[in-house]
């Protein structure tokens, strides 16, 4: 199984040490052995959140307004420049909140960047009042073939051989090119997130990966059952998926605990861990100050590559 760590982007870091906590981060992963670090997706965050957060048994919406959100593509851009072997890739991406042709270049680039290391985890959304927000309130509520129409815009134009064309039901345009391409090939991979059967059906129409959150040994196996039968319909191979899960806490304590359960999302099919299990103060990420927040996820990232991945192999 390979490992992520989370770049802290998205209210980890607030204003000190901010972006530096990001590359912080980003730094150990690479000297630690990391397969991986991430960042997550908001433009921005209203302060009455009435949409349902579909990741919790409550529904209520996890996050503050006053939160610092730093731009997910452009903390990117300065991890890819900052290291050399890092995968680096969203959990997940919104994808309706921009212009296709934008992200596309956007991604594009970053590939170069980094020398074919981006890994473009998508989701379609969840909070209405962003989308309100950003003046696309309308879209809302068509986001899912919006995500999948955004997505074929930018594999057209990742792949194309010369000027390409595309006409949608939202976009359209003809004999354009769209140098540079990505590095990877035939395009940057598409991890889709989400535990929804509509982001099941998505990975067997295009998706390479399929990014889970927070679920148990037993629902993976069950949604990797699922999304391999889809992708077989689909006449696309199963084995070719790869199987990834943003881990938001699980309630495991224990060095013994945490490698117990490992062994058990290996066996149910994962590939990729993204978020290591904390065991040093686990439960008090959001009482310490954002200079502690960043001290005590070195200290676990150390100690999970110290302690409990060598017991994995």
């Amino acid at each position: 199984m390979k490992f992520g760590v989370l770049a802290g982007n998205f209210g980890t870091f607030g204003e000190e040490p901010g972006v530096d906590g990001c590359l912080a981060v980003a730094d150990e992963a690479e000297r630690l052995g990391f397969d991986s670090v991430w960042v997550h997706d908001h433009i921005i965050m209203p302060s009455d959140v009435q949409s349902k957060y579909p990741y919790n048994a409550t529904g209520a919406s996890p996050f503050r307004v006053d939160q610092f959100i730093y731009d997910p593509i452009t903390v990117m851009a300065a991890i890819a420049a900052r290291t050399s072997r890092v995968q680096i890739g969203t959990s997940v991406l919104v994808v309706p909140y921009r212009n296709p042709l934008v992200l596309a270049k956007e991604l594009a680039t970053v590939d170069r960047i980094s020398h074919g290391r981006v890994v473009l985890g998508i989701g379609a959304g969840w909070m209405s009042e962003e989308f309100d927000a950003l003046g696309i309130g309308e879209h809302y509520a068509h986001r899912g073939t919006m995500t999948d129409e955004w997505m074929a815009v930018c594999v057209n134009l990742w792949t194309q051989s010369g000027p390409s064309s595309f006409k949608g039901r939202w976009v359209s345009y003809a004999n354009i090119g769209a140098n540079p391409l990505p590095v990877q090939k035939p395009h940057i991979p598409i991890w889709v997130g989400g535990k929804t059967p509509a982001a099941q059906r998505r990975v067997a129409r295009y998706g390479s990966g399929y990014h889970t959150i927070t679920s148990t040994p037993g629902e993976v196996a069950a949604e990797v059952s699922h999304v391999r039968g889809l992708m077989e319909r689909a006449g696309r191979d199963p084995d070719s998926l790869v199987v990834s899960m943003l881990w938001a806490g699980l309630g495991l304590s224990g060095k013994q605990q945490v490698i117990d359960a490992l062994g058990e999302y290996a066996r149910a099919g994962m590939h990729h861990l993204v978020g290591i299990p904390w065991l040093l103060n686990a439960d008090g990420l959001m009482e310490m100050s954002t200079h502690d927040r960043l001290k005590v996820q070195l200290e676990n990232m150390e100690l999970f590559a110290s302690d409990i991945r060598p017991a994995l192999t």
